[in-house]
C-alpha cells in the first residue's frame, strides 16, 4: 500500500504535522484540511483511500460531514477521531456510516493498525469489471447486461461524466453540457433533476447510488 493517499480533516496543525510525518514513514501520503469545505475539495482532487475525520471542526462537526458523505453516495472508508470517547458518540459515528472510531489522545501505532484493518475490510475482492458503453446512434447506454434508453440531454450529460469514468465533472462543466445539448432547462437546479432521472434509470437503488455519485460542493462523478 505504499504511497496511498489518506485525507485528514482536523483543525489541529500540530496533530496534522505529527501524523503526516509518522504515516509517511509507513508508506502513506497524508493530505490535510483544517475544515470540511477544504476537505471536500481535497477529496475530489486526491481521491484518497481513506478519510481520518475529526468530530470537533469549524463550519460543522464530523458527524454532519460523515452523514453528508454517505448521503452523497461516497464509499470512501472513514475513521472518526474525537476527544469524546463515550459510547453514544461511537455508536452515532458508526450509525452514520463511519468504519471505525478512535478516541483522542491515541498512539499513532494504534491509528496505523486501524488504518490497515479498515483498508483490509473495505478493499473489494476481485470481481468482474462493470461494462459501460454508449451508443450515440440509438442514444442508449449499456451497463453490464442492461440496455437503457436516454433522452438527448441525459445522453450528453452521461457522455460528459464518462470522459473518462471516475473523474469529477463540476457543476459549471455540466451546465456547459446542457447548453451544448440545447436543453431548455439550462440552469443550476436542472443538473440535479437530470442526475436524479439518470439514477432512476441506471441505479439498482437510486436512493443509494453506486455509479452516479455526488462530490459534495463540487459536482458529480461516474464510478464503474
Amino acid at each position: 500500500m505504499a504511497h496511498e493517499t489518506l485525507l485528514l480533516i482536523v483543525d489541529d496543525a500540530d496533530l496534522a504535522t505529527l501524523l503526516r510525518d509518522y504515516l509517511q514513514r509507513h508508506g502513506f501520503k497524508l493530505s490535510w484540511a483544517d475544515r470540511p469545505s477544504a476537505g471536500m475539495r481535497l477529496l475530489a482532487e486526491d481521491d484518497p483511500r481513506l478519510v481520518l475525520l475529526d468530530v470537533m471542526l469549524p463550519e460543522k462537526d464530523g458527524f454532519a460531514v460523515c452523514r453528508d458523505l454517505r448521503a452523497s453516495g461516497a464509499t470512501v472508508p472513514i475513521i472518526m477521531l474525537t476527544a469524546r470517547g463515550d459510547d453514544d458518540d461511537r455508536i452515532q459515528g458508526l450509525q452514520l456510516g463511519a468504519d471505525d472510531y478512535l478516541p483522542k489522545p491515541f498512539n499513532p501505532k494504534e491509528l496505523l493498525a486501524r488504518i490497515h484493518a479498515v483498508l483490509r475490510r473495505t478493499t473489494p475482492t476481485q470481481a468482474p469489471a462493470q461494462v459501460v458503453r454508449l451508443d450515440g446512434d440509438t442514444r442508449t447506454v449499456i451497463l453490464q447486461d442492461r440496455t437503457v434508453s436516454l433522452t438527448p440531454t441525459e445522453y450528453k450529460l452521461l457522455e460528459r461524466l464518462l470522459d473518462p469514468p471516475g473523474t469529477v465533472s463540476t457543476r459549471a462543466q455540466l451546465l456547459d453540457t446542457l447548453d451544448e445539448a440545447g436543453a431548455s432547462d439550462s440552469f443550476d437546479r436542472a443538473i440535479d433533476l437530470h442526475i436524479s432521472r439518470l439514477r432512476h434509470k441506471l441505479e439498482p437503488d437510486p436512493r443509494h447510488p453506486r455509479h452516479l455519485l455526488t462530490v459534495w460542493g463540487v459536482g458529480y462523478r461516474f464510478q464503474c
